[in-house]
């Protein structure tokens, strides 16, 4: 089916923009997705889907098409929530919601996507890093890899030379929040590296040279470890998050033979991962302790239980941080 669909509005438009409007703002622009989707199949079954039955509803979580549990879980609450919605409204036929009995993590996985590559091994992290000529861009993904992320990549932008501290210690600042983490010898040359560098090499070497277009531009001089080309319209030296995306992107494109998605996203899961690994192999467990540390490195925020402040974890432990999926991506 085309994505087209996607931009069509919505099957029995009246009644879901009743129910979007009920929703917070934050959920109901994750429900827009779903119900903009649903449009295709309840054009093809001839029913809104808060009267689909459970095949109908699974055929909705298979075209969905996500990529990891947590995605499909999503999916699988907002369906049900728009289900329990129209029993309350009167427009299901029956007051039964089929998925009010399926809420386990076994029903979310089979609708999975499974050929979708997530997760990198270390080796090949260090296979795209060092295909870069620029450390300007094999550092934004060596740092991804190591702990650095932050709102908006913040702990990466905000990275200034004063921020290098001895020992591989990085003074990492994130919206006026800062931590300490280590990192290791090779991503503190690349953060060097990338520090004195005065040129960004186009396309990775392999870009045309015209009259108009040279193979290199000069980068803004400033402490900042990342920086943009010098254009007309100048910064005031920090760089804004979509640096960080037009560098993983370039990344990617010069290993597309290879790597089809990247994003910061899964080269942080990737090095949580990589990590994991490393005290699984040390310790042939993966405990409370273990999880906190890789929370700790990868600045995973504290959510308040009991009165304390605690890592949640189990959400990235059920999705991906586990012995099952370790021995999955470093065995392929």
């Amino acid at each position: 089916m085309s994505n087209k669909i996607y931009e069509g509005g919505y099957y029995n438009e009246v009644q879901k923009n009743r129910y979007l409007a009920s929703l917070p703002e934050t959920s109901a622009k994750q429900a827009e997705r779903v119900l903009s989707r649903a449009k295709a199949l309840e054009e093809k079954y001839q029913t809104d889907l808060a009267n689909f039955n459970l095949d109908q509803i699974e055929s909705l979580l298979y075209y969905l098409n996500p990529s990891t549990l947590n995605s499909s879980r999503a999916n699988f609450y907002l369906i049900q929530n728009y289900i329990r919605w129209g029993i309350a409204q009167g427009f299901r036929e029956t007051n039964l919601n089929p998925l009010d009995v399926l809420a386990e993590n076994t029903f979310y996985k089979k609708f999975i996507d499974a050929s979708k590559k997530m997760l990198y091994t270390k080796d090949e992290i260090d296979k795209m890093v060092d295909g870069c000529l620029n450390a300007q861009d094999a550092f934004p993904v060596a740092g991804l890899f190591e702990g650095l992320y932050g709102t908006g990549y913040d702990e990466l932008l905000n990275l200034k030379r004063e921020h290098l501290l001895p020992n591989n210690l990085l003074e990492l600042h994130n919206h006026g929040t800062a931590r300490i983490i280590r990192v290791s010898d090779r991503c503190m040359d690349m953060i060097n590296k990338a520090l004195e560098e005065k040129t960004y090499v186009k396309k990775n070497g392999a870009a045309k040279v015209t009259m108009k277009s040279p193979a290199s531009a000069d980068l803004e001089q400033s402490d900042y470890v990342l920086r943009n080309v010098i254009t007309r319209s100048q910064t005031d030296g920090k760089a804004d998050r979509f640096l960080i995306q037009r560098r993983i992107a370039a990344v990617k494109s010069y290993h597309e033979d290879w790597v089809k998605v990247l994003t910061p996203y899964i080269i942080r899961n990737s090095g949580m991962l990589y990590m994991a690994k490393t005290l699984f192999d040390r310790n042939k467990e993966l405990n409370k302790q273990h999880y906190e540390e890789i929370c700790e490195q990868f600045g995973i925020s504290k959510v308040m239980n009991n009165g304390y402040e605690v890592y949640n974890y189990h959400r990235l432990k059920e999705d991906f941080l586990n012995p099952e999926t370790i021995e999955r991506i470093y065995s392929e």
